[in-house]
């Protein structure tokens, strides 16, 4: 009971903006302002927070977190190989990817480790979204660039490095290893800013799932059991293995692999529609991903508990 305590606060305040995006009170427009909010203000204050207070990394850390993006990094580079194989519409092909690899570890994974696992798994919490959204979120959003012709080389590497997500992490990893702080009244509003991120972003995740909660056609059901079996099932179980096989210390496992179980990131629909590829089988994966993970999210976390 004290694990489902500890959980049921994540998934009510979904249900609360399910409930208001399905009666009304949270329509498209005002879910895309909080969206955006979250995307280009709350999130990156989440990361430089987390991220500049998290201390380096040691050496076996270092190495549970490349064994970690190695993982997720080769069920990305799946979902690409086996969309193809199956003969998808090259805008499935380019989204699929990144709906299958990319978790809502920032949002919804970090602070339920936090909650089930305890303040001490917070550094390595931090690290492991970074590796998320640098390494992980750029080899997606290159290989998302692909669905849209019109956008070269160049264009796409611009998209990747000058993301918000990417900046900031990139931040917080600069204020971790440089030791740095920034000035008193500075720092107070950037925890303000980081303190908003994480409910308003699964309030606007709620709206979503009350507004387009529709049941995909029958076009949609490949890609979209395809990109959940790896996100849901196939990403934590390897990510145990793997880390398991490495030698990882048991806390940065348990912590690495309840991320990996997260389901797909609502920062993905915000990427695929700002590009306008695959943005509806984005949003499936999105809704069709947290509703099951009410139930495998909180299996996974009763087992690393």
């Amino acid at each position: 009971m004290d694990l489902v305590a500890r959980i049921a606060p994540f998934f009510a305040i979904i249900a609360v903006g399910a409930v208001a995006g399905r009666i009304g009170l949270l329509g498209g427009r005002l879910g895309g302002w909080l969206s955006a909010y979250t995307f280009w203000i709350g999130f990156p204050a989440l990361l430089i927070r987390w991220l500049g207070d998290a201390p380096p990394p040691d050496m076996s850390q270092a190495a549970a977190l490349g064994l970690y993006g190695i993982s997720l990094g080769f069920i990305l580079l799946v979902a690409w190989a086996v969309a193809r194989r199956l003969g998808l519409p090259r805008q499935s092909v380019a989204g699929l990817p990144m709906a299958a690899a990319i978790g809502n570890t920032a949002f919804l994974g970090a602070p339920l480790a936090v909650a089930v696992l305890g303040e001490a798994v917070r550094p390595q919490a931090a690290a492991l979204v970074a590796v998320d959204f640098i390494v992980l979120m750029g080899l997606a959003v290159a290989i998302l660039q692909t669905g849209a012709a019109s956008v070269g080389l160049g264009a796409a590497l611009r998209r990747v490095l000058a993301n918000p997500t990417v900046l900031g992490a990139v931040c917080g990893l600069f204020l971790s290893a440089t030791g740095m702080r920034l000035p008193g009244p500075a720092d107070q509003g950037l925890s303000l800013l980081a303190a908003t991120a994480s409910p308003i972003a699964l309030i606007a995740l709620g709206g979503l799932i009350g507004r387009e909660g529709a049941w995909p056609d029958r076009a949609a059901l490949a890609p979209l059991g395809l990109a959940l079996g790896l996100k849901l099932l196939a990403a934590p179980v390897l990510v145990w293995l793997v880390l398991g096989l490495g030698g990882a210390d048991p806390a940065t496992r348990a912590v690495a692999t309840l991320l990996a179980a997260c389901p797909t990131a609502v920062n993905v629909f915000i990427q695929t529609r700002a590009l306008g590829v695959f943005a509806r089988g984005a949003a499936e994966a999105v809704i069709a991903g947290t509703v099951l993970s009410a139930l495998t999210l909180s299996l996974a976390a009763h087992f690393l508990s």
